[in-house]
């Protein structure tokens, strides 16, 4: 799958460039971290279907294990990103 990538935008002057959304960052858009895609990509597993092994550690530094601390209830997994990839 090719997947297209968001590159509209203007630069404003050096270092300083906005993108469609009206965003100001230090890269353009569709380079580096801000490489938004468009149109339908992959986005993971669809709602209702089992996650993969998960095994990783919490903000506390403390392992947990997606599946086996849950203890058979239903999760929300949410990932977070920072404003500029």
């Amino acid at each position: 799958m090719e997947i297209e990538r968001d590159t509209r935008g203007a630069e404003l002057g050096p270092n300083q460039y906005e993108d469609a959304e009206g965003y100001i960052a230090p890269l353009p858009a569709g380079s580096g971290p801000r490489t938004n895609p468009l149109g339908e990509f992959p986005t993971g597993p669809a709602v209702g279907e089992r996650l993969p092994d998960v095994v990783t550690s919490d903000s506390d530094g403390r392992i947990v294990d997606l599946h086996a601390d849950r203890n058979g209830q239903p999760a929300v997994l949410v990932f977070t990103r920072s404003v500029v990839w």
